[in-house]
């Protein structure tokens, strides 16, 4: 029988977060490109212009917990990183998300992939549930190998069929979880057993039993179901792994982009940080690639399913707030055929999937502001009624749920300070354009209208004088207001070059 217990005045909350997702552009390109998603969507608020506050791990999931930027949560680049600029984890006395909500009654629990921290975990922050230090490895941990265990499913496994630097793990079958998660990360294979076996399969199942644990308590919850999917490798296994054609996935329209009139920081990605392009120069071996991607990403909607699947049987769907997004997105077959993220800000990385359901309390449909997901904190907190406190620089969607054409800023600002290559950028978007402001590299504009793929650097445009000031001036008001004193040194050269150009 369903665990059903009486609806709650206040809502539940259940987020769901996947990480590393290809969704700019790719999306389009399948239908239907995740069902059940699509379908989640469909009943709630879909934010088909939502993009991450950082295209990098732990830098967007600090802020998804406290609703700041990076440069001010101080979790700039990844929490193992080793830079000694960076926060390996978030500062004594920081407030998350968790512990306004424990204020205001909430039992909180957190499931999955962390990365917000190298020595503290949820548990930490009041947050109930199973997680790992930094990145992590499932299939490494005693939690799923007993999971595997009791399900009768042999040890993980995978066949490489595609590594850009080891050529000679490609064909072998290797086992994951031994040494390390870095060992076969940039891969594609397909994963052998039953989908069981596979990683968001594992995330699901816990998630879905601590759903069911929450519901028979009667107090209100909150839930992060995190997962680590799609993130590479690659490795989905049947029946997924086969239920995208290679030969059906057309030529990715930026994939023999030269990068001409791009920053240094491009070519950097391209031949330097994973120097995929230069070993697959065919569209071929990059469809197979994307395959197996987005035969991940089923594997992973189907998983996110069965967490949707638990909340309606607990009877709680109606009052419960669900949202659901990425921490960031990937370049992958981009821009002259890249893999992963480096320290660009292009489409590929920067938009995400982003949707918000509450049954009791709004419609479906779908709402184009420019949001980040570091704005589902501010909504997370409103939909609990707790005011967003004072600093927090998260913004609730719940008025844009309420009414799509309620006020809303016209532009964006996000941050980026590099993957591999340390580059600090600041991101501004507004309209059609994109402009993109680096420190010590070359800057970047780009009309989003007339060149989804950004294959053109209008920087240098005499046409785009009036509105490049515009948009710098936009982003100095921001960068100030905001006090972000990690950017000053940026902020002085954005001032510098626009008064250079009056």
């Amino acid at each position: 029988m369903p665990d059903r217990v009486a609806p709650l005045d206040r809502p539940n909350i259940l987020f769901i977060i996947t990480d590393h997702h290809a969704f700019a552009h790719h999306a389009a390109m399948r239908s239907p490109y995740m069902p059940r998603f699509e379908a989640f969507a469909a009943q709630g608020i879909s934010f088909p212009r939502a993009y991450t506050v950082c295209p990098l791990c732990s830098p967007a999931r600090a802020s998804l917990m406290t609703g700041m930027y990076p440069s001010a949560h101080g979790m700039r680049w990844n929490s193992d990183s080793g830079i000694c600029e960076n926060r390996n984890d978030f500062a004594q006395g920081q407030l998350l998300f968790s512990h306004y909500l424990s204020r205001a009654g909430y039992r909180n629990s957190y499931v999955g992939k962390w990365h917000c921290g190298h020595t503290r975990l949820p548990s930490d922050y009041g947050m109930e549930g199973w997680s790992l230090p930094d990145y992590g490895d499932v299939y490494a941990t005693d939690a799923y190998a007993q999971y595997a265990a009791e399900r009768g499913l042999h040890e993980p496994v995978a066949r490489v069929e595609h590594n850009p630097r080891l050529l000679e793990r490609e064909g072998n079958l290797l086992r994951l979880g031994q040494p390390g998660p870095w060992q076969l990360i940039e891969s594609s294979g397909v994963m052998e057993g039953l989908p069981e076996s596979h990683e968001s399969f594992f995330v699901a199942h816990m998630a879905a039993e601590k759903l069911r644990q929450l519901a028979r308590a009667g107090q209100p919850f909150s839930l992060v179901a995190s997962f680590w999917s799609p993130h590479h490798p690659y490795f989905p296994t049947e029946p997924y792994a086969s239920m995208i054609d290679p030969a059906g996935i057309q030529e990715y329209p930026s994939f023999r982009d030269s990068l001409e009139g791009r920053p240094i920081r491009h070519f950097m990605h391209r031949d330097l940080h994973a120097p995929s392009a230069s070993r697959w120069p065919e569209w071929a071996t990059w469809r197979k690639i994307l395959s197996r991607c987005y035969g991940q990403i089923l594997q992973l909607d189907a998983a996110i399913g069965l967490v949707l699947d638990a909340l309606e049987s607990t009877g709680l769907s109606e009052n419960t707030l669900v949202v659901c997004c990425a921490d960031h997105g990937d370049a992958l077959a981009s821009h002259g055929g890249l893999w992963d993220k480096s320290a660009t800000f292009t489409e590929e990385v920067g938009r995400i999937p982003l949707a918000v359901r509450w049954p009791a309390r709004f419609r479906g449909g779908r709402c184009d502001a420019l949001v980040s997901n570091m704005d589902c904190t501010a909504t997370i907190l409103e939909a609990a009624g707790v005011e967003t406190p004072n600093g927090m620089h998260s913004r609730s969607l719940i008025p844009l749920c309420e009414d799509p054409g309620s006020p809303w800023p016209d532009h964006l600002v996000c941050e980026h300070n590099g993957h591999g290559e340390i580059v600090m950028t600041r991101i501004l978007l507004s309209g059609r354009h994109k402009y993109v402001a680096a420190l010590y590299d070359g800057d970047e504009l780009y009309d989003l209208k007339n060149d989804p793929y950004e294959t053109r650097n209008l920087i240098d445009d005499p046409a785009c004088g009036q509105e490049l000031a515009r948009m710098r001036s936009l982003l100095i008001d921001h960068m100030e207001s905001r006090g972000d004193s990690v950017g000053r040194r940026l902020l002085y050269s954005v001032k510098l070059k626009n008064r250079e150009a009056r």
